[in-house]
């Protein structure tokens, strides 16, 4: 979401600052007096600012007043309005509302598949989303589709970069639903194309293929392979291998026993339950080998019984090495800070007609940090 402030605000000279100036041109474009760039602007900053300090909530509920104001001039103002669109959906799949998720995707591609050409590299970038969004709802199928489609219209477009990276998606999507036969003869097709002699785009597919391989490589294999692939100077460090997330406990095993054994599913959630929103902020250091290094906790809206979890979490990470990271001026590398918030749900309970937060499995992660110059994590 701070990418998508920065975005905003090289579109235009003015610049959107935070506090109660923020506040002040906030409440002028919610009282009708901006036009949808500006208040794209001022209504995006203002939410960024209520999510940073844990107001999900109150983040969404800026940027829904926004659309509602907005949404009129989407075939003048396209690609504001999608924006405001974006930063709604972003907020929303924090907050565990899925339904109002899907109406931020959902609307942010309308918009800009209506108002603009076929071939409009926002256009193309909002399908794609539209596959990260199938992910999310854990309908792998239908995300394949959807990044089929972004490759097709892209290749048709002459959008070679854009192509290539919908049919990196759709390689580690295999991947990842254990099809590791198709994935690797997918990518041997990636490498074939005329873009992949471009140093970067060889250098992600290379990252790619790491990925895959440390699926089933012992931490010895990974230190191996982290080496085989060093960023160069100005490049983003890449991740290459993540642990698992832990849980407590495995819902999803439980409650198949539990239909198994026809006793009632125990998360199934009922009327007096409820899961409030928790989240963390963890700085860290991406090392110049590709580790992790000075995890700490910065903030959180109390210390939750996962805290441990999400820093265990990122100490297992391995991220591309810099270039010449044998060197001993190499400093400390790059820092990040990511907001982590424990998955829940909108659902509505047994025995009752009131939507509320339930817990459910999994994290939401978030670059705070975003992509500076040079700098990206």
């Amino acid at each position: 979401m701070l990418a998508l402030l920065l975005l905003l605000q090289a579109i235009s000279p003015d610049v959107i600052v935070t506090g109660k100036r923020l506040e002040e041109a906030q409440s002028l474009c919610a009282r009708g007096a901006c036009d949808p760039l500006r208040d794209a602007q001022a209504s995006i900053a203002l939410a960024e600012a209520r999510f940073r300090s844990g107001g999900y909530r109150e983040a969404k509920d800026i940027l829904w007043a926004a659309i509602l104001r907005n949404r009129r001039h989407a075939a003048t103002d396209p690609k504001p309005v999608a924006a405001i669109y974006e930063a709604y959906a972003t907020v929303a799949l924090h907050d565990g509302d899925l339904k109002a998720y899907r109406i931020g995707v959902a609307g942010r591609v309308r918009t800009l598949r209506d108002h603009l050409p076929g071939d409009d590299t926002s256009v193309i970038a909002a399908s794609s989303a539209l596959g990260d969004m199938w992910i999310n709802l854990e309908n792998f199928r239908q995300a394949d589709a959807a990044f089929d489609a972004v490759e097709r219209d892209a290749s048709r477009a002459g959008l070679a970069r854009t192509a290539m990276i919908a049919g990196m998606k759709r390689v580690w999507l295999a991947a990842a639903m254990g099809n590791g036969a198709t994935a690797r003869l997918m990518l041997a097709q990636l490498y074939r194309r005329p873009i992949a002699r471009e140093q970067a785009m060889r250098t992600a597919l290379d990252v790619l293929a790491l990925r895959i391989a440390t699926r089933q490589a012992s931490e010895q294999d990974i230190d191996r392979l982290v080496q085989q692939v060093k960023r160069t100077q100005g490049e983003p460090s890449a991740l290459i291998y993540a642990p698992r997330w832990e849980e407590r406990v495995s819902r999803t095993a439980t409650r198949n026993a539990s239909v198994a054994f026809r006793e009632r599913d125990i998360f199934q959630p009922v009327a007096a339950e409820v899961e409030n929103l928790s989240w963390i902020d963890v700085g860290f250091w991406i090392r110049p080998d590709g580790t992790t290094g000075d995890i700490a906790m910065l903030r959180s809206t109390y210390k939750p019984w996962w805290t441990g979890i999400a820093l265990r979490q990122i100490a297992g990470r391995r991220y591309t090495a810099l270039a010449n990271a044998d060197g001993a001026d190499q400093g400390l590398g790059i820092y990040r800070i990511e907001r982590i918030t424990k998955r829940t749900r909108y659902v509505k309970p047994v025995n009752s007609l009131i939507e509320r937060h339930v817990a459910a499995d999994g994290y939401e992660v978030l670059d705070l940090t975003g992509p500076p110059s040079g700098k990206a994590g």
